[in-house]
């Protein structure tokens, strides 16, 4: 090829007698001629491919689901409650009321349905005022394995706190009923009580 003899092979060759510019001409075909690529290190892949599992390993917190705790209580027992808005609470299950009364003549289950209510006391451990709907912060689950969310019917002998509203000072605690329909022949197994905006810590309770 033409243009392999570069500038520095025909410097050389002038400079030198008829046999020594043979010689020479090899030498600085070599040197003048592109190096080969090199391989990569050998050391330097295992180093990439141990650094790969830590970017995909899973945090174990990432594995965990939400606060619901994994070992219920039993009824009566009082759980500690917390969320992301700041509330602290110590929520109690008094009792569970199955089957319950309607609190009036126009408070009556759908057909095939009973009452049950759920007695909670709640009391503030914040340093701030509480405000929430037990309404929307109780659920129950049924012998079926399905959750069921509170119905607004009154039952008799124990109010719905104020239409399910609870406003609470710090330290302070009030009880009052939550009401689910409920129906017949099936049995509440579980109760639960947590923030159903904000993420945070879900109280649990079984019915036996």
């Amino acid at each position: 090829m033409r243009h392999a003899t570069s500038y520095c092979s025909r410097t050389t060759l002038r400079a030198l007698g008829p046999v020594a510019a043979i010689a020479a001409a090899a030498l600085a075909l070599a040197a003048c001629s592109p190096s080969r690529p090199q391989p990569g290190n050998a050391h330097g892949s295992p180093a990439i491919s141990r650094s790969a599992p830590a970017a995909t390993q899973a945090s174990p917190a990432s594995s965990r689901g939400g606060g619901t705790g994994t070992s219920p209580a039993q009824v009566g027992a009082t759980l500690g409650v917390s969320d992301s808005s700041g509330a602290k609470l110590d929520v109690t299950v008094e009792k569970v009321i199955d089957p319950a009364s309607g609190a009036n003549q126009y408070s009556n289950p759908a057909s095939g349905k009973h009452f049950v209510g759920v007695k909670l006391r709640v009391r503030n451990k914040a340093a701030t005022s509480y405000q929430n709907n037990a309404n929307n912060e109780t659920t129950i689950v049924l012998s079926t394995g399905k959750t069921r969310h509170a119905d607004y019917n009154p039952i008799a002998g124990c109010g719905n706190f104020d239409n399910g509203q609870i406003k609470l000072a710090s330290g302070a605690s009030k009880t009052g009923c939550v009401t689910f329909q409920v129906p017949n022949g099936q049995k509440v197994t579980k109760i639960l009580y947590g923030n159903t905006v904000f993420p945070g810590n879900t109280a649990q309770w079984r019915v036996s």
